[in-house]
């Protein structure tokens, strides 16, 4: 096909300097639509420049071209065309399917691996991933080790929890907790780019019985190891009847529990957007994000998790603690602030749906290291992309 036939793509950094951003637009056009599942590639028309780039079909049926912009300073502006073909020696996301686990790996790389059951009737709880992997192939979360049977058994690394959903406890791993079973996925495919995990589960009591849904779509890009990124786009579903979300710390609707030697209490450090430092300054505030830093085996690494200004309650508030937990909870207002009349608890009516979008950046380096104050406007603030 020739180049003649397809669009321009001119992206402009606006008012923040991209590096590792992840750009995406929507483009109406039969020639773009004719490279789902092709690889495609971008030139940059000034320097001839080729990097990879990533076509495919939306749920709605919309296309979206994606790829990753580096090295675009605030204020300007780079053009690309469009082509099939590949960037020789990158394999992109790629996905690798076990029982009841996917392990992902970026070039070749192990990023993660995802954990589902497809029972009620198994020891797991919720699905997670674990483990996840950040600059020199170290682990930044805690997860399948020994050290979980130290403390918090339910903290599985990076998952989805809550711990008062119509009574029952959704957060823990007791013999009366319920649990968050997989039901299927929706979109299980990697690309050059970017490789997307589209999940449905039902939220259930101890004994089976189903107190609501959810939907989990997740978005792992291609990055080198010093900055991966994880878009999260959450669905609460009301499809069994009401549904309350208690007033209670003991949940993160995007949950991080850090690798051991991460914690605060043993040297590491959490900072909020607004400069808080560690427990005394973060848990139970309300920050746009929170970021986790340490030192695993020698190497200083760092997470963070973004709030997106289209969430519910924005921003959130952060159970977040000393011993290596994160987690965003825009329900405990009433207990973080130890203020009966700030109760947070909501009730999501029959048929309703709470939606939410979160991003997890794992970096080099503390939060200053890793830019997070940056990055964290490419998640909410990100380049705007002219077609022509």
């Amino acid at each position: 096909m020739s180049n003649q036939n397809l669009p321009t793509f001119t992206v402009n950094a606006g008012f923040h300097n991209r590096d590792g951003c992840p750009v995406s637009v929507n483009v109406n056009h039969p020639g773009v639509s004719q490279l789902h599942d092709h690889a495609v590639t971008l030139t940059d028309v000034a320097s001839g420049d080729v990097i990879s780039a990533q076509c495919y079909a939306d749920e709605d049926g919309t296309t979206t071209l994606t790829w990753i912009l580096d090295g675009l300073a605030a204020g300007e502006s780079r053009t690309y065309t469009v082509s099939e073909g590949s960037v020789a020696g990158e394999t992109g996301v790629q996905l690798k399917e076990e029982s009841e686990t996917i392990t992902v790996t970026l070039n070749n790389r192990h990023f993660t691996t995802f954990r589902y059951a497809t029972s009620h009737n198994t020891g797991q709880f919720r699905p997670y991933f674990f483990p996840v992997l950040g600059p020199n192939g170290r682990e930044v979360t805690r997860g399948e080790t020994s050290d979980i049977s130290k403390d918090h058994v339910h903290h599985r690394s990076l998952y989805v929890a809550y711990g008062e959903v119509n009574d029952v406890d959704l957060w823990g791993e007791g013999s009366n907790s319920g649990k968050v079973v997989h039901q299927g996925f929706t979109q299980k495919q990697g690309g050059a780019v970017v490789g997307r995990l589209y999940t449905q589960n039902s939220w259930q009591t101890q004994t089976g019985e189903v107190l609501m849904t959810d939907v989990q779509n997740f978005r792992i890009y291609n990055l080198p190891e010093d900055a991966a990124l994880l878009d999260l786009d959450l669905s609460f579903i009301a499809s069994e009847g009401d549904v309350h979300f208690g007033d209670t710390k003991e949940g993160g609707i995007m949950s991080i529990r850090v690798h051991p030697s991460m914690n605060a209490s043993d040297g590491g450090k959490i900072e909020n957007a607004f400069g808080g430092l560690n427990e005394a300054e973060t848990w139970g505030k309300r920050a746009n994000w929170c970021d986790y830093s340490g030192v695993v085996d020698g190497t200083p690494v760092g997470i963070a998790v973004f709030d997106h200004i289209v969430n519910p309650r924005y921003p959130t508030y952060w159970h977040v603690r000393n011993y290596g937990l994160m987690g965003s909870n825009i329900f405990g207002g009433g207990t973080f602030e130890s203020d009966p009349s700030k109760d947070g608890s909501y009730t999501l009516k029959q048929g309703e749906e709470m939606h939410f979008r979160f991003r997890v950046l794992i970096h080099a380096g503390d939060a200053s290291v890793g830019k997070v104050a940056q990055k964290y406007h490419d998640f909410i603030n990100p380049p705007v992309v002219e077609v022509s």
